[in-house]
């Protein structure tokens, strides 16, 4: 007993935290929206049973998809890591911190000795954070991390400090303002990665998401739209966009012979966007009058999330097929349809056949038929 003490002592000083320790059942959760299961048609559970094949079927929405409950935990003498976002009790890691189990073994806080200064704090806390997957990353922003703020905000009763990251994006910070704007008890403090706080009162908000999905329940997508529409200033355009999403400019999944894709495109009068060319602000608006959007799968789709009403044509390499924005379309009621090229090469490129994108767009375009057409 003498010598795990010891260990435990001396695992503490490294910051090495080498076990995890779940509060879902925590006696001061509050649950705001209890889970509720998602019912697909069956050309949606078709194409969700295409994509559980391409990963081994490390999830299979096909056979069921439970949303996750809307729940804040209020937690007494936690330690917040500042490298990653996780809360120690005990000297354990709290698995909810980090999104779930399979994050946990990733993460910087687990099994992974830091130099870690550390420092009390007063006062009640709570976070968003969730490295290294949203240090800068706008999927794992927008999905993971800013959904939490709903729940925060729902529950605020006194001054409480929102921890944020050292060296955080400027899209980050910009989109977290916007949905503050009205808010005066929250207030911002940065975090550095080498250190680590000691609060008396934590707040811990529950991830929204789950893995391969992109669904968010309508109470915190409107909130999330609204406030960053208005933080934009978004304007409605008489005639509706259609946009291409190009990952020329990408190191990996781009469109190979993308040239013949570009033409039939531009025939049918799409706009061909880098969006690492445009700031986020002319992202957003772009987004927000496209009608139709045409792009590979990547981090770019996720603006789609700030579309007013709009169609998504997913282009997949046939041997990795993803169902992020295919749930994000199905959250917000969008149509959503999908082509499958050729296989990925090892930096995920891929093909499609230009033909069978020219069909889709006629037919989307005369028509406007909604599901999932694979051509």
């Amino acid at each position: 007993m003498r010598l795990k003490i010891i260990y435990q002592k001396l695992s503490s000083w490294l910051n090495y935290y080498y076990s995890f320790t779940s509060v879902y059942q925590h006696p001061q959760k509050k649950v705001m929206q209890p889970g509720y299961w998602v019912e697909f048609s069956q050309p949606e559970k078709e194409f969700l049973n295409i994509c559980a094949a391409s990963f081994g079927y490390e999830v299979d929405y096909a056979r069921g998809y439970r949303q996750k409950e809307i729940a804040v935990i209020t937690l007494k003498d936690v330690i917040f890591l500042g490298n990653s976002g996780a809360l120690i009790w005990q000297n354990k890691v709290i698995k909810e911190s980090v999104f779930d189990q399979l994050r946990l073994t990733k993460s910087p806080a687990f099994r992974s000795p830091a130099y870690m200064l550390p420092q009390n704090k007063s006062g009640q806390f709570t976070s968003l954070m969730h490295l290294p997957w949203a240090e800068t990353s706008n999927y794992h922003w927008f999905l993971d991390c800013l959904p939490r703020l709903y729940a925060i905000l729902q529950n605020l009763k006194e001054p409480t400090t929102l921890i944020i990251p050292a060296n955080m994006p400027a899209f980050q910070l910009e989109t977290l303002n916007f949905l503050l704007l009205h808010n005066s008890l929250l207030s911002l403090q940065i975090i550095s990665k080498n250190q680590k706080w000691q609060v008396p009162t934590f707040i811990l908000p529950t991830f929204i998401s789950n893995h391969y999905s992109g669904f968010l329940p309508p109470a915190i997508s409107d909130f999330m739209r609204n406030g960053i529409w208005q933080g934009n200033g978004v304007k409605d355009e008489p005639v509706k966009g259609r946009i291409y999403i190009s990952r020329a400019k990408a190191s990996k999944r781009r469109l190979l012979q993308e040239e013949a894709v570009l033409e039939i495109l531009k025939a049918h009068n799409f706009k061909i966007v880098y969006a690492e060319a445009l700031t986020y602000a002319q992202q957003v608006q772009l987004f927000y009058n496209a009608e139709i959007i045409v792009g590979a799968h990547g981090a770019g789709l996720t603006n789609i999330l700030f579309s007013k009403q709009a169609q998504l044509i997913e282009l997949h390499p046939a041997n990795q097929v993803r169902s992020h924005y295919f749930m994000v379309c199905k959250a917000l009621g969008f149509n959503y349809h999908y082509l499958l090229g050729s296989n990925s090469n090892a930096s995920q490129d891929f093909s499609i056949n230009p033909a069978a994108l020219k069909i889709l767009l006629q037919t989307l375009l005369e028509n406007t038929k909604p599901g999932l057409p694979e051509v």
